[in-house]
């Protein structure tokens, strides 16, 4: 009986880790974008913000300079709940302030107003697409002309890169930067290069109108952004990659901050997982969708993470009961698999931090990449036990970041927006 049930995890770990494995060998190039497209599309730039009146005056003073023609693009602050002179300060730099004040308390939320708010939701926005930042983003220049672009090819919902604004603050920031990185090459990036579908990152995206019309904006989970892409993707309408843009947010200081963030994370995760996993694996059979079946797949990698996790556990506490007979027979076969395989965690940051030109000096923090990890497991048992807590747990943002700081990292960017075309 137990030799069956080990047979039966290693099985499950080993497809999931080939699964994986197929998706980071994908994910080692880059594909081409489109030719540049005359600057026609008008955008909502959306900022939710709660109680930011330390870090929006960079966001602000960075989207006021945007390499975009100034008339097709108004800035829209969504000042929920604050209690400090969040609102003021918009006015002050000329964005459009919509001040919320309501029980419902979360980002979803409060981009549902602002969607309703400009006309989104009702089929009479002035504009051809909606972009979302967090308040303590900062944005690369070429961001709406890469939007434009994408849009004129036909693409609906699409998430830029992902970047950090203080990767070098302390080991917390340096892993959990690597950790975004990661998930923008292998996660992302990957996926588009194949023909199926990203997911939204909740800051750095952008929604046409014509998405909007097709599924609305009804979120109800603590990862709105995954959730709208999980809806998006029932209603055939998939999420795409923009590697030659980026955004830079602020990554928690302390080791509780990013326990505390990534908490609220995989409750909503979990939830999306309750609430559309049957449906989305349901259509993917149905409609004979790889792109289903495998956002389906993708929606149990947390799951999968906690279950390898008890998995490794049971098999240090209980060795003579709980053995991995498919782990024991490949190092057999393969010695050298028992040096390789416990260097892949170290062996992705360096590949993204070269491959992607992000600073480089975080390689001194590499050592601590997967005890962060493996701190996932705790937080996602933690987060099963108390998924009724739906409570939003808002991040502090204190790194007070100009544009200018990033140089020159901040042309990277553009730059490889350039060459990708001219190639």
């Amino acid at each position: 009986m137990w030799d069956t049930l080990n047979y039966l995890v290693d099985s499950l770990i080993v497809a999931y880790t080939l699964y994986f494995a197929f998706f980071v060998a994908v994910g080692l190039y880059t594909k081409k974008c489109m030719k540049p497209r005359d600057a026609v599309k008008r955008f909502a730039v959306v900022v939710p913000a709660h109680n930011e009146q330390t870090v929006l005056p960079q966001l602000l003073q960075n989207l006021e300079s945007l390499d975009y023609p100034r008339h097709l693009y108004d800035i829209v602050v969504v000042a929920d709940n604050c209690q400090d002179r969040t609102a003021v300060l918009a006015r002050e730099q000329g964005a459009q302030v919509l001040e919320r004040f309501s029980e419902l308390k979360g980002k979803g939320y409060a981009l549902q107003y602002a969607f309703e708010k400009l006309g989104f939701l009702s089929n009479e926005a002035d504009y051809d697409a909606a972009v979302v930042f967090d308040a303590d983003n900062l944005v690369e220049d070429n961001f709406l002309k890469v939007m434009n672009d994408r849009l004129h090819q036909g693409e609906q919902i699409i998430q830029s890169y992902v970047d950090a604004k203080n990767p070098q603050d302390n080991w917390v920031t340096s892993t959990f930067s690597m950790m975004f990185w990661i998930n923008d090459r292998f996660n992302l990036l990957s996926r588009t290069n194949i023909g199926l579908s990203a997911v939204l990152m909740g800051t750095g995206m952008c929604i046409s109108a014509e998405a909007f019309t097709a599924v609305g904006w009804n979120t109800r989970t603590l990862t709105e952004d995954l959730e709208y892409s999980i809806q998006a993707l029932l209603k055939g309408i998939k999420t795409s990659f923009a590697p030659e843009t980026r955004i830079y947010d602020e990554k928690p200081l302390s080791f509780k901050a990013s326990c505390i963030q990534r908490l609220r994370w995989a409750r909503g995760q979990l939830a999306v997982v309750q609430y559309y996993v049957v449906d989305l694996l349901k259509k993917g059979v149905r409609d004979r969708s790889l792109t289903a079946l495998d956002g389906g797949a993708r929606l149990f990698q947390l799951p999968f993470l906690m279950f390898a996790g008890m998995a490794t556990v049971l098999r240090l506490s209980f060795p003579g009961t709980f053995a991995s007979p498919l782990f024991n027979w490949a190092v057999e076969t393969i010695p050298m698999l028992a040096v390789v395989l416990p260097a892949v965690p170290y062996l992705l940051p360096f590949i993204v931090i070269v491959m992607d030109r992000v600073p480089r000096a975080s390689v001194k923090y590499v050592v601590f990449f997967p005890l962060f990890m493996y701190s996932w497991i705790p937080i996602l048992y933690w987060a099963l036990f108390t998924l009724g807590e739906r409570s939003w747990l808002p991040t502090a943002h204190s790194r007070a970041v100009a544009k200018d700081d990033l140089s020159p990292r901040g042309l990277y960017a553009s730059e490889s927006y350039a060459r990708m075309n001219r190639g």
